[in-house]
């Protein structure tokens, strides 16, 4: 196993190790400072160097745990000896600008698209820059670009830190269908909302971040990519040219640096627009190669001599790169197809209750909470005794629930039962939400039904009171309902919570004159709360003198016809045409 010291610090350039393991061409050390490629982001290049050999490092590779140092062997390395390591910093400076650039372009798309969920991203490998999100979306790029401008120029705090399973949970905005088993966990922050599970180099700062650019978006059959680009900055070397004093800078280096840039830039050109912009950016008036060359009289005669064929030389080099990429892209084949069918236009939209549940995940994502899920089918001991429910309660009678024919299970009568299974597994503090199906033995009528969506939500921590919930109650209803929204916070029994509190919003149909949606009282009941009981927290294995904290439990369908004016609720799931 090796120790990933570039986890700890990715601006660590030299160290030391021990060789552990020695194969025909790569070294497994103790600890490294070489970045394995991984997570879109390649890996780091350098030398390993021993007293009587040195391993050119090509690439690395990361393997459960293993660490391999890939690339040339000089002399021959044994194990246990120690080495001393060196990576290429600017290979790695890079790096972290295009891995940090994607985060940063992911932050500011689902700020503008909350609807947006990731899939991947790619961060330089195969010089692909891009994140891939979920479905068909159309984005505005220019809106996307200004925001990201702007953010940039803010010079956002960026910090990574590792945490627990459990504080992960807590903590990120989003999570991958599968984490790591064989990784240190560690998440990275950008500002105040953004939090992201992530084991890549990141920037300490945001004090020096390269321009970044969204370039394009292209669909897939069932995705979004976002293709985004990196501008390195160029050395201030005509700078110098311009008032003719070479003396504190190797110009042969910094021309080189120069024209491996115009060709990192020309690589990733597809189309002519942005081959245009790219002569602009090097070879027009004032373009940077330009300017180099205006700078040439300013020098003196026995350095014009030097340099002035060198600059030469490189204008005909990018002349001529461009010309062969401008003939490459007008003979490239057509990626129209006209023999392919047209795009069927789909038919289907998402389901109200659908886009209330992604709604309220991006409202509580952004305030903290983790989302969880569970079994619809299940255990008494869940649904109801850690609940404060004892058997004989009249909420666990036949008339209420719906009893399989397997011993103490049952279809979950709340999403609750997913708050003592979170609570029975992980530690304090906690801050979850629990989108779900629930299922009653009721008549269905306009405003019930013997199946319907709850939306379960709980914090655990020190010093949690009853203000704290209804701070958070308001702001979920003026998210939904805007900040105009009427509420009346009652009190009422249940059992889980104590004291318990009802919360009615005034109905926006008749806006409390009375109407058949809220039975003739001007008001709409929309979810229960309270301070959990200290029972639930002993029941779970949790120190109720330590902790406290509130639950609540909205009635999602409720919410769902205030929210899109439908007065009964049989039609949500009848059907119905409109919500297909």
């Amino acid at each position: 196993m090796t120790e990933a010291l570039y986890l700890v610090d990715s601006y660590q350039t030299t160290a030391t190790a021990k060789v552990i393991a020695v194969g025909d061409s790569y070294l497994i050390l103790d600890q490294t400072i070489f970045y394995p490629q991984g997570g879109g982001q390649p890996s780091d290049k350098g030398m390993i160097k021993s007293k009587t050999a040195e391993l050119n490092v090509k690439s690395v590779d990361y393997n459960g745990g293993e660490i391999k140092h890939k690339g040339t062997f000089k002399g021959t390395f044994n194990i246990d000896d120690v080495v001393n390591l060196e990576i290429d910093w600017a290979l790695r400076l890079k790096n972290m600008q295009l891995h940090t650039a994607g985060h940063l372009v992911d932050l500011i798309a689902r700020q503008v698209y909350p609807a947006l969920i990731p899939i991947r991203g790619m961060h330089g490998i195969g010089k692909k820059l891009f994140i891939e999100y979920e479905g068909i979306q159309e984005l505005n790029i220019d809106k996307i670009n200004s925001d990201l401008a702007n953010l940039i120029t803010s010079k956002p705090a960026i910090k990574t830190q590792f945490v627990t399973l459990e504080q992960l949970m807590q903590m990120a905005n989003w999570l991958p269908a599968k984490l790591p088993s064989s990784k240190k966990l560690r998440i990275l922050s950008i500002g105040d909302s953004y939090h992201i599970p992530d084991g890549g180099t990141q920037l300490k700062t945001g004090q020096n971040i390269w321009p970044i650019t969204i370039r394009l978006f292209k669909h897939t059959t069932n995705s979004t990519l976002v293709y985004y680009a990196v501008t390195e900055p160029v050395t201030e070397c005509y700078h110098v040219l311009k008032h003719g004093n070479t003396a504190d800078i190797n110009l042969p280096n910094e021309i080189t640096k120069l024209e491996s840039q115009f060709s990192s830039d020309l690589d990733i050109v597809i189309a002519q627009t942005e081959l245009d912009s790219l002569y602009l950016k090097y070879l027009g008036k004032k373009g940077l190669t330009t300017e180099l060359l205006k700078g040439l009289q300013n020098l003196a005669l026995q350095d014009k001599k030097i340099y002035g064929p060198l600059l030469n030389e490189l204008k005909k080099s990018q002349e001529s790169q461009i010309e062969a990429k401008k003939s490459k892209i007008s003979h490239q084949p057509s990626t129209l197809d006209l023999t392919i069918p047209g795009i069927v236009q789909s038919t289907g939209r998402l389901h109200p209750t659908t886009i209330i549940i992604r709604e309220l995940n991006e409202f509580f994502r952004y305030h903290g909470f983790s989302i969880a899920e569970g079994p619809e089918i299940e255990d008494v001991e869940y649904n109801f005794r850690r609940l404060n429910l004892p058997d004989g309660h009249p909420a666990t009678d036949l008339q209420d629930s719906l009893f399989i024919e397997e011993p103490n299970l049952l279809l979950r009568t709340h999403t609750s039962s997913i708050q003592t299974r979170v609570l029975s597994s992980f530690k304090p503090p906690l801050r979850v939400v629990v989108p779900g199906k629930c299922y009653r033995n009721e008549t269905a009528n306009s405003t019930n039904g013997a199946f319907f969506y709850q939306y379960q939500g709980f914090v655990v921590d020190k010093g949690i009171n009853i203000q704290n919930l209804k701070d958070m109650l308001t702001q979920v209803h003026q998210f939904l309902f805007g900040k105009d929204v009427i509420l009346r916070f009652r009190y009422k029994y249940y059992p889980e919570v104590s004291p318990g509190m009802g919360v009615d919003m005034q109905c926006i149909f008749c806006h409390g004159e009375g109407c058949s949606v809220c039975k003739y009282r001007g008001w709409i009941e929309t979810l229960g709360s309270g301070i959990t009981h200290y029972n639930c927290y002993k029941q779970c294995g949790i120190d109720p003198e330590i902790y406290t904290g509130y639950s609540f439990g909205l009635g999602l369908d409720r919410l769902v016809m205030s929210k899109f004016g439908i007065k009964d609720i049989r039609k949500l799931y009848g059907g119905e045409i409109v919500y297909l």
